[in-house]
């Protein structure tokens, strides 16, 4: 076997994650800098929870970008769907982001990509 593949594999999956990085960084800004949002959705994203009624970009801004491998999210006319990863949330397995493999947080977003609800996936 090829010991350069791990090591490439590796790389990939940071560089890939560094790149959502900056493009999170980048939204929070600009939501952050604008002066009409409601001081309750200032309030939640700097605590980093969610309100119902937010934009999808309000919710990048508060969690961050969802998974974008996983099988739970997924694009529709009709309202977008998002999985997450949250911090401390029991996945074994090192960039499953990357392999589709969820820890079963979901957010609902209506047509007009404002969240509706989330729930968690029960086991």
């Amino acid at each position: 076997m090829n010991k350069k593949f791990p090591i490439t594999l590796i790389a990939a999956i940071l560089l890939l994650n560094g790149c959502g990085s900056v493009r999170e960084n980048r939204i929070r800004q600009d939501v952050l800098s604008d002066t009409s949002m409601p001081e309750e959705m200032r309030r939640a994203i700097d605590l980093k929870q969610l309100v119902v009624g937010m934009t999808q970009e309000q919710v990048i801004a508060s969690w961050g970008l969802p998974c974008k491998w996983c099988y739970g999210t997924r694009k529709s006319p009709s309202g977008d769907t998002w999985e997450y990863h949250l911090p401390g949330a029991d996945f074994l397995v090192v960039g499953s982001d990357f392999l589709g493999i969820g820890t079963g947080t979901y957010l609902y977003f209506d047509s007009s990509k404002k969240l509706k609800h989330w729930s968690q996936k029960q086991n």
